[in-house]
């Protein structure tokens, strides 16, 4: 067996038994094909398992699964139990369940098709973007038996892929191809054809760039806010945005370039469980304030002003010191800068913030480095990058969905609202006093079908 470089890092992620493996790959990039060759990987490293392969339904197995089993074990003496439903490896006594997930009659409550399987080998899901994250905490139900859990889960590229942020939230590493991974065995008209695509789609399934999901908030997003090639200059004003989080802050270091008349977005940190102090070190590895230029061990991105949640205002307990003051403290033990914030019920407003960042976006007025948004894609954390392309409208209550995922994107709102409210001057909605005055939620314009434009 000849594998593609895809192939080749699930199954040495099956060897490294890693508990959660997450692959997200192009069309043809060979990734059912891994999932055999992981089955026979684990058949071999745990004689008499027992391991579970999960697709979506059952005409899925028969016609796609079913025959990429007998193509590669068959000839290596699998069997295949009918009744069953399982197929066994005589050279190690090994066997795997194969089961689709969607079954006629069984969608309710108590839905589980896996209920009563134990499984000693792993637990493969194929097709994950037609499921739901459901189908992980039911298979992991079932890995009980063995020396360590082990999850597969494949699937083609949509943002936000469920499985792909289980593996990132849990420490272990995603797995991203392109089809071009398996190009020893798809044809270059093939590759030719492709390009017909709408480009979108030829650049999420085909380069692995998954398009934003419908209901994504900053749909204004588009390749021409990055950057390329971009070199900050020290002339250049800067300023640092924080969304405090439940200690996983995340912060936005940002350069003004006048050459593109844009805020460029040039550092992102987004650390877990970390205190304030610690916080204002790893600021100061990347920017210091100006200020005090002259105490800074090298050349860092100079820092002229910030800004922050207005929570970040509110006494600590136990220290009776606000973050803001923390961090206004001279490096090293702060960052030496007062941050600002606002209390003015327009701007804090969600909604109101959030179509002001929308008309900034689409005017390219904020930027990112090619190089700030390819780590985000990459990090095992937050990101700004996954941010964009996860943050969403919840329609039953016209708002954002909430979930920690948008931190970094809070942190771009708070520099919007204090530095680039004044971007368009036609704002219908006066400052008023409270959210009391403003229109029925009834009358009002869905926060979703508003343009780049805003209200």
């Amino acid at each position: 067996m000849k594998l593609n470089p895809l192939q080749k890092d699930l199954v040495r992620a099956v060897v490294d038994e890693e508990t959660f493996i997450a692959v997200r790959a192009g069309w043809g990039s060979g990734k059912t094909s891994a999932l055999v060759f992981g089955l026979l990987m684990i058949s071999k490293l745990r004689p008499g398992s027992a391991s579970l392969l999960i697709t979506d339904t059952a005409p899925r197995y028969r016609t796609v699964l079913a025959p990429e089993i007998e193509k590669w074990l068959g000839p290596l003496g699998w069997v295949w139990n009918q009744l069953k439903g399982t197929w066994t490896d005589p050279s190690t006594g090994s066997s795997v369940w194969c089961r689709a997930y969607f079954r006629p009659g069984t969608r309710d409550s108590s839905h589980n098709p896996l209920e009563g399987i134990n499984v000693s080998g792993a637990a493969f899901v194929d097709e994950a973007q037609t499921m739901s994250e459901e189908v992980a905490q039911k298979a992991l139900g079932r890995l009980r038996s063995g020396p360590s859990p082990i999850l597969v889960m494949v699937g083609l590229p949509v943002a936000d892929a469920w499985w792909v942020r289980l593996a990132e939230d849990n420490g272990c590493q995603p797995i991203y191809h392109t089809s071009y991974a398996n190009k020893q065995n798809l044809s270059a008209a093939w590759f030719k054809a492709t390009e017909a695509l709408p480009p979108e789609e030829r650049a999420a399934m085909v380069m692995n760039e998954p398009r934003p999901p419908t209901g994504t908030i900053y749909s204004e997003w588009s390749e021409e806010n990055i950057v390329d090639g971009w070199k900050y200059k020290p002339t250049m004003e800067g300023r640092i945005a924080i969304d405090w989080g439940f200690r996983k802050p995340s912060v936005l270091i940002i350069a003004h370039d006048p050459d593109l008349e844009a805020d460029i977005i040039c550092g992102e940190i987004n650390p877990h469980e970390v205190t304030l102090e610690e916080l204002a070190r790893l600021i100061l590895d990347i920017a210091w304030p100006r200020k005090f230029k002259a105490s800074a061990p090298g050349p860092r991105i100079w820092l002229d002003s910030g800004c922050g949640d207005k929570a970040g205002a509110a006494r600590n307990d136990q220290t009776a010191l606000s973050s803001f003051r923390v961090l206004s403290a001279a490096p090293p033990r702060g960052i030496g800068l007062r941050l600002r914030y606002t209390t003015s019920p327009v701007r804090v407003d969600i909604i109101n913030g959030v179509q002001r960042l929308k008309r900034s976006i689409w005017r390219r007025h904020y930027r990112v480095t090619r190089e700030v948004w390819e780590a985000g894609r990459k990090t095992s954390g937050n990101s700004l990058r996954k941010a964009l392309e996860s943050y969403r409208w919840d329609k039953r209550q016209e708002k954002p969905v909430k979930d920690g995922r948008e931190d970094p994107l809070d942190a771009l709102r708070y520099d919007c609202i204090l530095w680039r409210w004044n971007d368009d001057q036609a704002l219908e909605k006066k400052e008023k006093p409270s959210r009391r005055s403003y229109a029925s939620p009834k009358k009002r314009r869905k926060p979703w079908e508003s343009g780049a434009g805003g209200f």
